[in-house]
């Protein structure tokens, strides 16, 4: 996969992928994305155990570090990338802190959550490898509670840094869904540009010109699952190593109360063949309801709604594996933003053709 990956990019950039380097690497879907357009990962970093074997199956040309950004000094990571990659220096960063301290949806927040802290140790690593060797860009995406009230303080301190790091800085939100997935998902992004490079360039973060399709594109067809336990063999799985769903245990999937499209309560939010789905955000296990109804989705259906390929596979167990494909950028967006940087920046004419469709 990974080779015709890197064909691809030869062919499309007429040069070598632009490296760059990957913070919160999570199941790399963000990378996954920019690697279609053109840009090769030199380095990706996560402290989850499920993420670190999950990245390293999918994308092996990539080293991969398991150090905690929270507690790494900036300039270890720089120094990790020049023994890894030698004279070649990053022409950006991407990635995103866990979102979980910032969700609307996490009804739990907790003032002083460690996480939140992580947008500062976000921009200390861009101002040290600014300094150190030189970027073009960064990129950031989380969820768009980080700009409510509760949370401003520490945006603002995050976007001030990067400022006062060298860039112009431009944010929006947007919705993943716009990039072809069947998937409503809105995320705020944050690019910023290099503004001693590019003095004179405004970048906004793209919208997309597709249309959220529906659930049924990613769905319709599919053999049933297998149920999860212990002494589940691989063998067992049918179509993909990741069609493993939670056992419907609930009285919910038999007895009619369920109806196609109901969102109340997170709980039984039950999807529709002919809409897309709502945000694949699943915590507490609140994994989504098969449009049938009689069933919550496997994993692989949900890996399917953020626009994943076939071929890509998440390691760990099932829980680490619902957390995910939760907290995973869809990668069509990810190629859309990185198409997007890489024309304004000149890396690729304009008039380049480049496939953001989903590979579901």
């Amino acid at each position: 996969m990974l080779g015709e990956l890197h064909k691809a990019s030869s062919l499309l950039n007429g040069a070598e992928p632009w490296p760059v380097l990957s913070l919160f690497s999570g199941a790399g879907g963000f990378d996954l994305g920019f690697r279609r357009a053109g840009f090769r990962p030199g380095l990706a970093v996560d402290f989850d155990p499920a993420a670190v074997s999950t990245y390293r199956w999918n994308q092996p040309d990539t080293y991969v570090s398991s150090l905690d950004i929270a507690e790494t000094d900036p300039d270890e990571f720089v120094n990790l990338w020049m023994s890894i990659n030698g004279d070649e220096k990053p022409v950006g960063i991407i990635g995103g802190p866990p979102c979980q301290a910032f969700s609307v949806s996490n009804v739990h927040q907790k003032r002083g959550d460690p996480r939140q802290k992580l947008l500062v140790h976000y921009a200390n690593v861009i101002q040290s490898f600014t300094s150190r060797l030189g970027l073009d860009f960064f990129v950031f995406e989380n969820v768009p509670g980080l700009a409510q009230q509760r949370h401003r303080r520490r945006y603002l301190e995050f976007k001030r840094l990067c400022k006062k790091a060298g860039y112009n800085v431009r944010e929006k939100v947007v919705n993943a869904g716009r990039f072809g997935i069947p998937q409503n998902r809105k995320r705020v992004i944050v690019i910023g540009v290099n503004r001693e490079r590019y003095p004179d360039l405004v970048l906004d973060p793209p919208e997309g010109n597709k249309q959220p399709v529906p659930v049924s594109v990613a769905l319709d067809g599919l053999p049933e699952p297998a149920f999860c336990r212990r002494d589940l063999g691989a063998s067992e799985i049918p179509h993909h190593p990741n069609h493993v769903a939670m056992v419907p245990r609930s009285r919910k999937f038999v007895d009619g109360t369920l109806k196609p499209g109901d969102h109340r309560g997170r709980s039984f939010r039950v999807l529709s063949w002919d809409q897309p789905s709502y945000a694949v955000a699943y915590g507490h296990r609140e994994v989504h309801v098969h449009p049938d109804m009689h069933r919550r989705l496997s994993i692989y259906e949900a890996m399917r709604l953020q626009g994943f390929p076939h071929t890509y596979e998440l390691k760990g167990t099932f829980s680490q594996q619902v957390q995910l494909v939760s907290d995973a950028l869809p990668p069509p967006l990810g190629e859309g933003l990185a198409t997007a940087i890489s024309e304004g920046l000149g890396y690729v004419a304009k008039s380049s053709t480049v496939d953001t469709q989903t590979t579901i």
